[in-house]
């Protein structure tokens, strides 16, 4: 379970379809790439703490249960590449099993990272998965190995939406970030509306999936968003942040209320 708690509510998505393709034809290309991939903290663990997406812990939980990848400048995107999924698999033997497993991207990886276009920079868990039965200490005892990679949609089982909020939001300033989001895996726009309105005002994307806006003492919880996915898809979670938020407090949409709406 993951290590604070949450609230439930409901979120309202708008312009689904079952296709997954993207205008930029990011999912949709048939086959593999290359790439290279090296593994960071524990041998086992889940990376690091906190990473520049702004998920802290939730990495060693469920649903990411520490599948997750630091990616390169050409992967991370400026934090645009925060919550893309990629199936990634190594050749090599007797090490790797060629089984791709799936990783999403929380951490960036710089510097030496940027020596080859792509390079994935996966946790010791995720690093070990790739491995044969019994392979993953010796596979990770090389330290890198030729990777082929795809991204692919995000899927999480049916896990809610998250809304993170900011240890430092104050009565002026509100931030919030983004976790567990289906399909895309990331947004390219977020809009907030105070107490009941469906006024939504536009947030600045910051750092990582972290979201933030500019606020005075009138802009009152609960909070609603207004979510956008590079593929145009919108979401409407109301009320997701609700008049008695805590900060550094997790708050999670409702799919048991989930409505669908075919319009296009």
């Amino acid at each position: 379970m993951v290590s604070i708690p949450f609230t439930a509510v409901t979120i309202l998505l708008l312009n689904l379809s079952s296709c997954l393709c993207v205008r930029n034809n990011t999912f949709g290309q048939k086959g593999f790439s290359s790439a290279l991939a090296t593994w960071y903290g524990d041998e086992t663990g889940s990376g690091s703490a906190g990473g520049a997406c702004g998920w802290e812990d939730d990495v060693k939980y469920p649903p990411f249960s520490s599948m997750i990848a630091a990616g390169n400048a050409n992967i991370f995107l400026k934090g645009k590449g925060c919550g893309h999924c990629f199936q990634i698999f190594c050749s090599r033997q007797p090490y790797c099993s060629g089984k791709p497993v799936t990783v999403t991207i929380s951490d960036e990886c710089p510097g030496a990272c940027n020596d080859v276009p792509f390079h994935f920079d996966l946790s010791g868990f995720a690093f070990g998965s790739m491995a044969n039965p019994g392979q993953d200490h010796n596979l990770r005892q090389l330290g890198q190995v030729d990777v082929s990679y795809q991204r692919v949609p995000c899927s999480y089982g049916g896990t809610d939406i998250a809304f993170r909020v900011d240890k430092k939001c104050n009565p002026y300033w509100f931030g919030v970030a983004l976790e567990y989001a289906d399909g895309d895996g990331g947004f390219q726009s977020v809009e907030i509306a105070e107490s009941g309105t469906q006024n939504f005002v536009g947030m600045n994307n910051i750092w990582g999936a972290v979201w933030e806006r500019d606020i005075d003492p009138s802009f009152q919880p609960p909070y609603s968003f207004r979510l956008t996915s590079a593929d145009g898809k919108t979401s409407v979670a109301n009320n997701v942040i609700p008049q008695s938020f805590a900060v550094g407090q997790k708050y999670l949409s409702n799919r048991g209320s989930l409505a669908i709406s075919s319009k296009t």
